[in-house]
């Protein structure tokens, strides 16, 4: 993945978590400058770690003065942050849940889509690549996951309007849909109910942090330049 970034702005959010985390490794090992941002403070070397509540406005409003100040704009944007919320029936669904996973998951990505529109839009030049990572809870139900799903879908609706609206203006912006994943601590499995839900993938494993990392920095590069609007599925044939 050598160079395929070099010269890019690149912003991560949720970069403190595995997938997070991997993804600013591939970005990095591409040539990108990485700021990487988060709830906590990533400590990585080589790129700009910043701290920031991606679903508070004035925490955007303050990421977004600091980037233009210090790098004036943004040439990729992964909004990869996200929560997943508690495993129980809709009907036993707490509205706080409700709210709490959808400022992260939907209000988070739109303010920051919204930052780096507004940075690209002074001076649209450059092309701009917006990567969403949304999940298979987008394309379809999942059992006990009512809301986070419904976070999902809503991410992919953002994507394609986005893909939509800003596709003479030099923006591209796509989806990435990761099934299974092999991370410690899965939220809301146990170590049977995950060995379960691995027995399910076709290929016999969970997809690799660095495998969904390597499929983003094709996204965020100009190799991807004709594709936008699109949603990648990486679920080792779930979904076939």
């Amino acid at each position: 993945m050598a160079g395929r970034l070099e010269g890019k702005i690149c912003l991560i959010t949720g970069a403190a978590g595995r997938i997070g985390r991997a993804l600013v490794d591939g970005f990095v090992e591409a040539g990108a400058t990485v700021i990487a941002a988060d709830l906590v403070k990533l400590e990585h070397e080589g790129v700009d770690a910043v701290v920031c509540d991606q679903g508070d406005v004035e925490s955007i409003a303050k990421l977004e003065e600091y980037i233009k100040a210090k790098y004036g704009r943004v040439d990729c944007l992964v909004n990869n942050g996200a929560l997943g919320g508690n495993r129980c029936n809709v009907h036993e669904k707490p509205l706080q849940e409700y709210e709490d996973v959808m400022r992260v998951n939907v209000r988070g990505p739109l303010l920051l889509t919204q930052s780096v529109l507004r940075l690209h839009l002074a001076e649209p030049t450059r092309p701009l690549s917006i990567i969403n990572m949304a999940s298979i809870a987008g394309r379809r139900a999942v059992s006990l996951g009512s809301v986070y799903s419904m976070s999902k879908h809503a991410l992919l609706g953002l994507t394609k309007s986005v893909a939509r609206e800003y596709a003479d203006k030099n923006v591209r912006c796509n989806a990435i849909s990761p099934g299974v994943m092999e991370v410690p601590n899965m939220q809301g499995f146990d170590e049977e109910s995950l060995s379960k839900l691995m027995s399910t993938v076709p290929v016999g494993r969970g997809g690799k942090p660095l495998e969904v990392a390597h499929l983003a920095v094709f996204l965020a590069s100009d190799e991807a330049s004709f594709i936008t609007g699109s949603d990648y599925l990486i679920d080792g044939g779930s979904s076939a």
